[in-house]
Parts: C-alpha cells; structure tokens; sequence
C-alpha cells in the first residue's frame, strides 16, 4: 500500500519537492508537494498570523485530496494547531520533531539557526508549546538583521547553503561547537528547514548528534503513517471551511493591498512561503 505524505512547503524559494526528500520516499512512500495560494514572510506576528492560515488552507487541501498524513516542511510549525483541530489524520511538525529527537534518552539541546535575533519569537512560541522545548538550552543566532534584506539575492544564506559553501557551513559548525562547549548541548538542533543541504556536512564536524529538522519530520510523518498512530480527542471545528474561504476572499482580491504597495509572486517570497 502507497503511502502520501503531504509535504507543505518546499522550505525554499522554489516549487520544488527537495532532493533529501525524494531520497527519503522510498519503499512505497509517495511525497507531494503542496504550494501556498498566499505570499508571505512571518517577519512579526501579525504576519505570522497570515502565514498560519495559508498553512492551514494548504493541509485541508491535501487531506481533501487523500493525502494519508501532512508534514509541515517549516520549522514554525505554521498553523500546526489548528490542523490538528480539523483534520483527522497525522499532522507532523518539523521544528516539533526536531525536538523531540534532540531530546531522546534525556538530551539537553541547544537551537542553531541562520536566522537573525529579530526571528527568535517564532522559536520561543515552538520550545513553549512543544513538551520537549523544555530540554532546549537556547537558541543561537548565525546571521545578523542585515541578513534579510539578501533573502532574494544571490548572496542570501538560503542560496549560499544551497550551494553548499564551506564558509557559510564552516560559521554553522563553529556556532554548534560553542553550543557544545558554552551551552553543555548533548545535541543540536538546526533551526530551519532551508538548512536541509548542509545538514549532513554540519552534523560530520560535530560531536554531538545534529538533528536537521526537514528530515527529522518526515520520518516522522511516514513513521505516524505506518504505525496508525491515533488521534488525539480534542474538540474540532465546527467550522472547516472557514479558513480555506478566508483564503478564497484574499486570492480572489477582497483584500486588497494599500495602494502603492505590491503582493510578492509565489516564486519570490524568501522563506517557507
């Protein structure tokens, strides 16, 4: 019997299902990715809150469609919450996965990411809802504010990551090392899942195991899938077709922009969307 994984997100500015994922589908798993009908960048809360639903709209599509389980390629976790409030099948977080690996047998574990201090509410709102967040040590920062105005150049870490330059993995190693040493990390989790290419080289240098998070979840998921992993009993919605309707107004223009400002294309946004 096939399995689908619903893949949200590529964890990159392109459409495209990543290539660690294809590796990962194997003996009868089949992995589908699901694209956002929204831009957007959770920079700030409020547009995180934009985010979450533009996840939550892409999950009810794949379940829609007999997707056996969604993984959530996105270290936040967008809208993981309120998936599990209307679907009923496993929904798997990236970042909530990462972290309960990283805590196996008892584990303290130290966050490192590529992203600037300004990000970290979004790593504060995963380790405070996760059981496991309660073995991280911290979360370490590799990039300054700077850093985001180069997401869409050919100088933006994501791009340098996926071409694989020692510089760029040679500062990711050197700040996992001081997790180790400052911290007292026994392991090491890597913030996002854009960090998926240079995982493996990250984790060979180092001397505690280093979860790379969009690996991580869909093992998981696949895992969930096999092992007919129950739901729990929550309440759900009654209202299931809210949140694809509200994205149904905004696609169809109800919200317009302020004028003078433009929406970016699908293709252009910088990260998870």
């Amino acid at each position: 019997m096939s399995i689908r994984i619903a893949v949200l997100g590529s964890g990159t500015r392109t459409n495209e299902m990543p290539a660690h994922l294809i590796e990962l589908a194997l003996d009868g798993v089949q992995a589908e990715l699901i694209t956002s009908r929204v831009a957007g960048f959770a920079s700030n809360p409020y547009d995180r809150l934009v985010v979450d639903m533009a996840y939550v709209d892409m999950a009810q599509r794949a379940a829609a469609a007999g997707c056996d389980a969604v993984f959530i390629n996105t270290y936040a976790d967008y809208g993981i919450e309120a998936m599990r409030s209307v679907l009923r099948i496993p929904v798997i977080g990236a970042g909530e996965a990462a972290m309960i690996e990283a805590a196996q047998g008892g584990r303290r574990f130290s966050i490192v990411t590529v992203w600037p201090p300004s990000m970290k509410f979004l790593y504060d709102e995963r380790t405070r809802m996760t059981a496991a967040g309660q073995a991280c040590l911290g979360v370490r920062h590799i990039s300054p504010e700077e850093e985001l105005a180069r997401l869409t150049t050919a100088d933006g870490v994501q791009q340098r990551m996926g071409r694989r330059e020692g510089a760029i993995i040679d500062r990711i190693v050197a700040e996992c090392q001081r997790a180790v040493r400052d911290d007292g990390a026994q392991s090491i989790v890597l913030g996002c899942t854009c960090m998926a290419p240079i995982g493996p080289a990250v984790a060979a240098r180092c001397p505690v195991p280093v979860i790379e998070s969009s690996r991580a979840g869909f093992r998981t998921a696949v895992a969930a899938v096999r092992a007919g992993a129950m739901l729990d009993e929550r309440k759900r919605t009654e209202r299931p077709a809210l949140i694809p309707a509200i994205v149904d107004a905004y696609v169809g223009g109800a919200c317009a922009l302020p004028q003078g400002t433009t929406a970016a294309a699908p293709d252009e946004c910088p990260v998870c969307l």
